[in-house]
């Protein structure tokens, strides 16, 4: 009898074996196989109950081929049934092995005799099969065979996405561009997100990126050393990762991604003399031939499954001209920064996903559709990949779409036992210039002026898989720790927070005892400037405050850069030098300017604040922040300032103004305040940079980068 078949899909089995934590790989009578050694019934695998079977003994008919000339029907006596023995064919009757039953019209029942008394006139099986009928026959059943195992082995079934193993590694190609367009352009205020971490010489108003190269995606495998104070090994292969806080407690799954670009070209446009200042739009700029190669290692914390840091590593060589930078951020970030955060899930385009990311626990097969992570996705059918079959499916993101911002689409094929897309191709337009808003309501329009930076951003490339290694453990997510830090004992304690805002004070409070001019000091300076500072002096009599201040300090002189805010939403800088205590002689107005665009006045919005003093204290510890300190950081090795370290903070709140950052990424009304260090230095024929910004609120750092260039 046939081996019985689970009545369950493959997809419900795998389903199983997630669930129980078994492997998922393997056929489906292997994954039935395995279910049942791990203590599940018959029926929960799909598998009738065994029913008793009475012994009978029954006449077998045996078929033997004695020699080339007689075939005979043998009935065997009534005894225990034995195994037949495999018949032993030499080369030239491997053909007649093959029986095939020709019917003849009109002819008499065949009448079989024993052995002892064989019939001498039955054709052999050579003559048989040398008739066209039986030839036609063969042909047509073994064309038939052939073609149903073709269909049976090409056929794909239904599957859900296989998850993240430690261990995991896939290698991939990077194809850049579609037709005549380039791998990326960016323009205007898209060009934040390329130069980043670059400083170009020149005023660019559009770039143009197209790129070849190798990829790498793999999933870190942790070693007992992550582990350490641990109460068991149980979770071997996360790694141990450093908080915003500054614990290095916390356990996390890495997964690293490195592009290799062999072949990195960049054109450049600047703004048109000619034509008013406009930008031009074809590719005038000749582009300037480079390599690069880019690394990200993104953190997800164990218990609550969410990104921890993110870090970026990048060397390049663009026009012969070496780059090296270095970031990490905390809670958010990545390759498109703040562009993340607004339309959540379009970091997705950047690398093959992980098709778990975007499909979950949903069951990939045709006609199957959903919404996940701002991508709306649809299974199209079935295509084939290179010698193999794989599910094609097209997603839109939803947002981009709604909120008339262009377009964003992705063709992903996704194969049963890969993590991540085995191919993807990413197509992408997003402008706020009207040329992609002639359909739109009045609302969107104005939402996508305010949402977005004026210019655009395209994105046109492909993933396409080389090799695979699967690991063999499922990832511990989910899962908690005894050594996991509790983020309310890392914060700041309240008591230390000032609310500054609410007792109508100038400015957050700084009382600082490493910097000899504190902010308290500068505003004392406007006592002897006044006069020619007479706008910013009227509004911060009349309730007005600083939301934003710039320290630079060069020798015994501090030069103090703060911007104002009025009661009636007017706003302007001013620029002063202090040298010792604030007198008319040691106060030195240096400049001053209104800003275009209003800021927006809302002291109700402006959160307590822990003073600039408390802040450097954490950030120059360390033990919490070994990255702020030595020769590459902000502090030196004694915990003081570096000479030439600016120091800054920033006042955010929602509002109508130029300095509404939350009111563009969020309904909040509770504003933000950060603190910023930075610092520029020479070693050789290197120029460094190394920025790190702060939450004042709770001490939470934000993240930090570092570029290198030649000076």
């Amino acid at each position: 009898m046939a081996d019985e078949t689970s009545s369950l899909t493959v997809a419900k089995l795998k389903a199983l074996c997630v669930i129980n934590d078994l492997p998922t790989s393997g056929k489906k009578a292997e994954l039935v196989e395995r279910l049942l050694e791990s203590g599940l019934s018959r029926s929960e695998v799909g598998l009738s109950e065994p029913e008793a079977v009475e012994e009978a003994v029954e006449e077998e008919i045996v078929l033997s081929l004695e020699d080339e000339t007689t075939i005979a029907i043998e009935e065997d006596e009534p005894e225990p049934v034995e195994t037949v023995k495999e018949a032993v064919l030499e080369d030239d009757e491997v053909l007649e092995a093959v029986l095939v039953a020709d019917v003849v019209d009109d002819e008499p029942e065949e009448v079989f005799t024993p052995v002892a008394t064989k019939r001498q006139d039955v054709a052999t099986l050579g003559d048989m099969i040398k008739d066209p009928k039986v030839i036609a026959v063969v042909i047509v059943s073994l064309f038939l065979g052939a073609a149903g195992w073709w269909y049976i082995n090409s056929s794909l079934e239904p599957f859900t996405a296989e998850p993240l193993r430690y261990g995991d590694t896939m290698e991939y190609t990077i194809s850049g561009g579609l037709g005549d367009r380039p791998a990326i352009m960016a323009s205007e205020g898209f060009l934040d997100l390329v130069f980043n971490f670059l400083e170009p010489e020149d005023d660019y108003c559009r770039i143009f990126m197209d790129y070849e190269g190798r990829g790498t995606l793999s999933v870190s495998q942790g070693t007992s050393q992550d582990l350490v104070g641990m109460s068991s090994q149980s979770l071997l292969g996360a790694v141990r990762s450093q908080g915003p806080y500054g614990s290095n407690d916390w356990l996390a799954v890495e997964i690293a991604n490195t592009y290799d670009f062999d072949d990195f070209d960049i054109g450049r446009n600047t703004y048109s003399v000619i034509n008013q200042g406009s930008c031009p739009e074809a590719e005038d700029g000749a582009y300037v031939p480079g390599e690069a190669v880019l690394t990200t290692k993104r953190h997800i914390e164990l218990k609550e499954q969410v990104t921890l840091s993110t870090a970026f590593e990048f060397s390049a060589t663009i026009d012969n001209k070496p780059y090296e930078g270095s970031a990490k951020t905390f809670d958010v970030g990545g390759l498109l920064g703040s562009l993340d955060v607004i339309l959540p899930g379009v970091s997705l385009m950047l690398q093959p996903i992980e098709l778990q990311d975007l499909f979950a626990t949903e069951v990939i097969e045709e006609g199957a559709s959903g919404e996940r992570l701002g991508w709306r996705w649809r299974v199209v059918g079935q295509d084939t990949l290179g010698d193999d079959k794989a599910w094609k499916i097209a997603a839109t993101h939803v947002d981009i779409e709604r909120l008339c911002l262009g377009s964003a689409t992705m063709e992903i094929w996704a194969e049963e036992d890969n993590p991540w897309a085995s191919q993807q191709t990413v197509d992408v337009i997003i402008s706020n210039d009207g040329s992609l808003q002639s359909s739109c309501s009045p609302f969107s329009e104005a939402f996508g002026d305010y949402l977005l930076p004026e210019g655009e951003l395209e994105l046109h490339h492909s993933f396409k898989t080389t090799k695979l290694t699967r690991g063999s453990k499922v990832l511990d997510l989910g899962k908690d720790y005894n050594i996991r830090p509790r983020a309310n004992l890392l914060a700041l304690d309240e008591d230390v927070q000032e609310d500054w805002a609410g007792q109508d004070k100038l400015h957050p409070p700084d009382a600082s005892s490493m910097r000899e001019h504190t902010l308290e000091k500068a505003m004392q300076c406007f006592d002897y400037i006044g006069g020619s500072a007479s706008g910013a002096k009227a509004a911060l009599d009349d309730g007005g405050y600083i939301w934003r201040g710039l320290d630079q300090r060069t020798g015994a002189t501090t030069q103090w850069n703060v911007s104002w805010v009025a009661l009636d939403d007017t706003s302007g800088w001013v620029l002063f030098e202090l040298t010792g205590e604030p007198t008319s002689e040691n106060c030195t107005y240096l400049d001053k300017g209104s800003f275009e665009e209003l800021a927006s006045y809302n002291r109700e919005s402006i959160p307590a604040v822990a003073n600039i003093s408390a802040l450097e204290e954490r950030l120059s510890d360390t033990a919490r922040y070994p990255q702020l300190s030595g020769a590459e950081g902000v502090f030196d090795a004694t915990g003081a300032y570096h000479e030439a370290t600016r120091v800054g903070f920033l006042v955010a709140v929602p509002g109508d103004g130029a300095n509404d950052l939350l009111g563009q990424l969020t309904t909040t009304t509770v504003g933000a305040t950060t603190l910023d260090l930075s610092r520029t230095w020479e070693e050789g024929i290197w120029e460094h940079t190394f920025a790190v910004a702060v939450d004042a609120t709770d001490g939470r750092v934000v993240g930090w980068t570092k570029l290198s260039q030649v000076a």
